[in-house]
């Protein structure tokens, strides 16, 4: 067996190494945070609507919604307001039935449409990058907090 002596230079490089190492460790789990995703129902937060299947959204139009721990959700299409109930359970929400007032809304009327009938139906659930994401029968919803 051969004893070999660790030189200040080998010292230093292995300490240099370390520390190298501990830090893209560090970065890579806070830029790791940053887009993880979250399976958990955000509540008493208002979501404002900005995307439906990649084809945006009117900008002036408004449409959001805002789920309760009470399991109540309330929001606007954008023209009309609505409230209801919903389940919540494995990243999965059946939304309904909503009571909605019935004022026509113009331009607004096929956003507000496409926006409720999706809500209509089962939807998977998840947050990303501080959006809310709702997807079913084809359609996705995309939200951010609004402040």
């Amino acid at each position: 067996m051969t004893n070999k002596l660790v030189t200040p230079a080998t010292f230093k490089t292995t300490q240099i190494c370390l520390i190298i190492l501990c830090l893209a460790y560090i970065f890579t789990g806070c830029a790791t945070a940053k887009t993880a995703q979250t399976s958990k129902l955000p509540i008493n937060t208002k979501w404002l609507l900005e995307d439906i299947n990649d084809n945006g959204v009117i900008e002036s139009v408004q449409s959001w919604l805002m789920f309760y721990k009470d399991q109540k959700i309330s929001g606007s299409g954008g023209c009309n307001h609505f409230s209801g109930s919903y389940t919540y359970k494995d990243n999965k929400i059946k939304i309904g039935p909503l009571a909605s007032t019935r004022m026509f809304c113009g331009t607004a009327s096929q956003q507000e449409s496409i926006f409720l009938g999706t809500l209509a139906n089962p939807l998977n659930v998840k947050t990303e990058n501080g959006l809310l994401i709702l997807q079913g029968n084809g359609k996705t919803l995309r939200f951010s907090r609004m402040k």
